[in-house]
């Protein structure tokens, strides 16, 4: 069977910034598994790319490769809807976006890809996480 792995916005921006983190945590993807995702990812990610322009971070151009590099990962993206319900009783540990990752990754029965320290430490954490240790 084929690995599945559940992408959040944290690691989508380091990928798609080609960041050292990024490289690493894109190594921590299994060969041949299929990325997943659902759909506010995108919402997220322009928010903070945003940011980055915005604060300079970032060159126009270097804003324009993430941009193409983002949309060219080949993520399946899923409705929010049926995610609502088991992301909403998530509320009390996590936030509702970071939620929403985790509960597609439930579904799936996917490991999660994440950036976000805080995340991947969560006591509560319900699904395998890759994610780029301190060491």
């Amino acid at each position: 069977m084929t690995q599945r792995v559940v992408v959040d916005a944290s690691a989508g921006i380091e990928i798609a910034g080609d960041t050292k983190t990024g490289r690493i945590l894109r190594r921590l993807i299994p060969d041949g598994a299929q990325l997943f995702a659902p759909e506010h990812f995108y919402a997220e990610c322009g928010a903070v790319l945003r940011k980055c322009g915005n604060g300079q971070l970032l060159t126009d151009t270097q804003l324009e490769t993430s941009v193409e590099r983002l949309l060219r990962l080949p993520l399946r993206r899923v409705q929010l809807r049926d995610l609502f319900r088991p992301a909403w009783e998530k509320r009390h540990n996590i936030t509702f976006a970071d939620a929403l990752y985790v509960a597609l990754a439930e579904q799936l029965d996917a490991s999660l890809l994440t950036g976000d320290r805080k995340l991947a430490a969560s006591p509560t954490m319900t699904v395998p996480v890759l994610f780029l240790s301190a060491t």
